[in-house]
């Protein structure tokens, strides 16, 4: 495991001034800065509540001061935006914390992109006497979990880079009187947590004073997905047990928030002497511990520091087996009677049951398969080809645990390749992993030769491509569905960019019945106001293919439109309903010459 370090700011002044030296040789004379920190920043006009808040404390006279010289981490407005209306408010009837927060985005001296680069892996002190993490995710640069999207903005008294999020000061110590364990049973949402160790009798090990541990600890939720059957397995086979236990914990070492954001892209060793990956989602901006979520840091106590996570992390620990397959488990479940039929139907019960193999089967429930149309089953069971394209869609070649799958699902390569050939999307959403539209209710139902993860909802393989002969247009202006959204794309002189058999587009088209939700007299301004609804049309398109697959990995994130505005994509884990800007997908996949329409039952007028 690296040794923890806080850079000093004179170290990296000394490395921001050997790289200024470097570039005064070739830079000539007169090229200076004209403006102060405060002054680029206000004419920018992305940082008015920055600015607002610079003014409310004060600070605003500080890094105007060009005697002497900063490095300031700005959030835009978007980024003030994340923290809502009311915490804004707060923060600026609140001068003392507001100040705090604001010098925590602040370094003294100036600090550019390459010192800043230079300085990932580590800890770097700021002006108010807290610390951040640097890492880098890909080629961008991290500090603490928000990304900096600009670099590099010079000014007469200084330096601003950009971040996209409010960098909140880690909290404080205090004198903390309870240990690990008592601080986890005084807590309540540990309890599951807690019966396990002690029934390894590793409660004493973390209730110990002589010794310093960090604890990345499940909450009940967390182990509540996991199968009973498996969880009472590992009961009993304690020894498997505290070795998963184990990999929850840093021994002999306190690592704090700050210093595991500067671990990013790297691995701890565990107690158990696993090594357990440590990153942050960019995406999310979370800090992750074998995949997992850190949903609370910082819980100090008498003897280290808790961070709350929301899976229990298994890693390479084989978990105990009963001696019968997956056929058979699924059999003696008793949720699973019309899968179950189904795959006898095909005889895929005989490949599932073949212990030379292994397999992980993402398990469509009875309560799964009744949600599909009046007479679906029936139809399926009587076409035993399609029937099984479905049911190898749901199966993966290999043993796959939910922490690795939870793990490709916080991962820039979340498509994974089913038995059918063709692809499913994982993503990782408010502690719920999902395949596809699907959320996985139940997780390792361990058989002897692979392991089972419960779907609420049955997946259905993509369309197939095709060969299309329309664009996007002829698509539209053929189908009555799409009368009011021809008519608005000719009004704002979009016919002839989304016909363009050069371009490729996705276009997430609002019915008529959608445009009709709009109250009639807004819908008549927005169709007279050319410029208003050519942006809330293009605030529709993406400008790429993205099918239902990719649109489903993208769960739980923001997508850039050809408007120029951010859209969010969710999948809605009570209904399955694959979500544009809250607007229910009703229709995926209709190809087309020059790209793919979705069908949406709301007009996105807000992203």
């Amino acid at each position: 495991m690296r040794n923890f370090k806080v850079i000093k700011i004179k170290a990296l002044l000394l490395i921001t001034c050997s790289i200024f030296f470097i570039q005064a040789c070739n830079d000539s004379d007169d090229e200076v800065p004209v403006a102060t920190i405060v002054d680029v920043a206000k004419a920018n006009g992305n940082f008015t509540t920055l600015i607002a808040a610079l003014e409310a404390t004060g600070l605003d006279e500080t890094l105007s001061d060009t005697d002497s010289t900063y490095t300031v981490f700005a959030p835009t407005d978007a980024a003030f935006a994340l923290l809502g209306d009311d915490a804004i408010t707060s923060l600026l009837n609140d001068t003392d914390t507001l100040s705090n927060i604001l010098t925590y985005h602040v370094i003294s001296g100036e600090v550019s992109s390459v010192a800043a680069e230079a300085a990932v892996g580590i800890t770097v002190e700021m002006v108010n006497e807290d610390s951040i993490g640097i890492s880098l995710d890909g080629d961008n640069l991290l500090v603490n979990t928000a990304t900096v999207t600009t670099v590099d903005i010079e000014t007469d008294n200084g330096i601003i880079h950009v971040i996209d999020a409010v960098l909140m000061p880690p909290a404080a110590k205090g004198t903390p009187m309870d240990n690990i364990v008592e601080t986890a049973v005084a807590a309540g949402n540990f309890t599951t947590l807690v019966s396990v160790l002690e029934a390894t009798e590793l409660d004493d090990v973390l209730a110990s004073e002589d010794s310093t541990f960090t604890v990345f600890a499940p909450t009940d939720a967390a182990f509540a997905m996991i199968d009973e059957e498996t969880l009472g397995l590992l009961l009993d086979n304690p020894n498997v047990l505290a070795s998963i236990l184990l990999q929850h914990v840093v021994a002999g070492v306190e690592v704090d928030s700050v210093n595991a954001y500067a671990l990013n892209g790297t691995s701890v060793t565990t107690a158990s002497q696993a090594a357990i990956d440590v990153s942050i989602n960019a995406s999310t901006d979370m800090l992750l511990f074998g995949g997992a979520n850190v949903i609370s840091k910082d819980i100090y106590t008498s003897n280290g520091v808790i961070h709350v996570i929301d899976a229990v992390v298994i890693g390479d620990v084989a978990l105990p087996e009963p001696p019968i397959s997956l056929v058979d488990v699924a059999r003696e479940n008793g949720s699973f009677t019309t899968l179950v039929a189904a795959i006898e139907a095909t005889g895929l019960d005989i490949v599932l049951a073949d212990t030379d193999s292994t397999y992980t089967v993402f398990a469509p429930s009875d309560a799964a398969f009744e949600k599909l149309p009046e007479g679906t089953v029936a139809g399926l069971l009587a076409d035993t080809e399609t029937l099984s394209d479905i049911l190898l869609y749901h199966v993966l070649a290999g043993n796959v645990t939910s922490d690795t799958a939870i793990t490709v699902a916080q991962s820039n390569s979340s498509l994974i390749t089913m038995e059918n050939t063709d692809n499913v999307a994982l993503s990782y959403v408010d502690s719920t992993l999902f395949v596809n539209n699907a959320s996985v209710v139940t997780t390792d139902v361990m058989a002897d030769n692979g392991t089972i993860h419960v779907l609420d909802t049955v997946i259905m393989p993509p369309v197939e491509k095709g060969e299309p002969t329309q664009s996007i247009v002829d698509v539209a202006v053929a189908d009555d569905r799409f009368t009011t959204l021809v008519d608005a794309l000719t009004a704002a002189n979009l016919v002839d960019v989304l016909a363009n058999e050069e371009s490729t587009f996705t276009v997430f088209a609002p019915t008529n019945d959608a445009f009709d939700k709009i109250d009639s007299a807004a819908l008549n301004a927005l169709l007279a106001d050319t410029e208003a609804l050519r942006e809330v049309l293009l605030q529709h398109v993406i400008t790429a293919e993205v099918n239902s697959v990719s649109a489903y990995s993208l769960n739980g994130t923001n997508v850039g439109t050809a408007s120029g505005n951010d859209v969010g994509i969710l999948i809605d884990a009570n209904t399955g309903s694959l979500q544009f800007g809250g607007a229910n997908v009703i229709i995926t996949d209709i190809y087309t010459t020059n790209g793919i329409i979705h069908v949406i039952d709301t007009v996105v007028v807000e992203p």
